[in-house]
């Protein structure tokens, strides 16, 4: 459990925002209520992204326009018409650069 990278960042994440607030309380005397009411409007905050983001999401996906069509009608050409190519474009390069 504690190898997958999601679960440390999350678990670091914690600490080091423990750490932020247990520093702030015990040396610059912050008072208490002023933490809880970070914490609470963080936690509107999140919430609200979260929403937003599964709002928009659908939009943004119906708005996009599909890439699949372009890309499969790409073909990669076969070695032997890259050779041919190569070889054109080096015949036309050696008299220009004479």
């Amino acid at each position: 459990m504690f190898k997958d990278p999601l679960v440390r960042r999350f678990i670091s994440a914690s600490f080091f925002a423990a750490a932020f607030v247990w520093v702030a309380v015990t040396y610059f005397n912050v008072e208490t209520e002023v933490v809880w009411v970070l914490f609470l409007f963080s936690f509107i905050f999140v919430g609200g992204m979260m929403v937003v983001g599964l709002v928009l999401a659908p939009i943004v996906r119906f708005f996009q326009r599909d890439s699949s069509p372009f890309l499969s009608s790409l073909e990669a050409p076969a070695s032997s018409e890259l050779v041919d190519e190569a070889a054109k474009k080096e015949t036309i390069r050696s008299p220009a650069s004479e």
